[in-house]
């Protein structure tokens, strides 16, 4: 919903403005989304580790997808993976929930970076015997 507003106003808000975008009531709706999401997160997460759970899956997401829809899909997906898997994880291991949701999280993020210069190593390795 508002996909394409919110790309523009999010790039260039003089463009959408001139699009006839209306862009203070949408730059108001997405600053009000972004505190509905940090006061959400506070409850379950903590302050300081608020920060990781909303920067770990979209780091991940980026480095799999280059389309910022699909990148905002594969991100919430990966978040509500973290977070069930760290709920999980605390319960069973008798652990605080916040810090193994963002635990989860790291060792997933640390996984995606060694996945993917395995992967550009190997394409260059191939490059290179061509």
């Amino acid at each position: 919903m508002f996909y394409k507003e919110l790309l523009a106003i999010s790039f260039d808000e003089t463009f959408a403005t001139v699009r006839n975008v209306p862009v203070n009531g949408l730059y108001l709706m997405l600053m009000g989304i972004i505190a509905l999401t940090v006061v959400m997160l506070m409850q379950v997460v903590g302050v300081i580790l608020l920060i990781a759970l909303l920067s770990m899956p979209a780091a991940i997401a980026n480095l799999y997808v280059k389309d910022l829809k699909k990148m905002m899909l594969l991100a919430s997906l990966l978040c509500m993976i973290f977070t069930t898997a760290g709920l999980w994880l605390s319960y069973v291991l008798n652990f605080t929930s916040g810090a193994t949701i963002v635990l989860c999280a790291a060792i997933a993020y640390l996984a995606s970076l060694g996945i993917n210069f395995l992967r550009r190593y190997r394409q260059r390795q191939t490059e290179f015997k061509r």
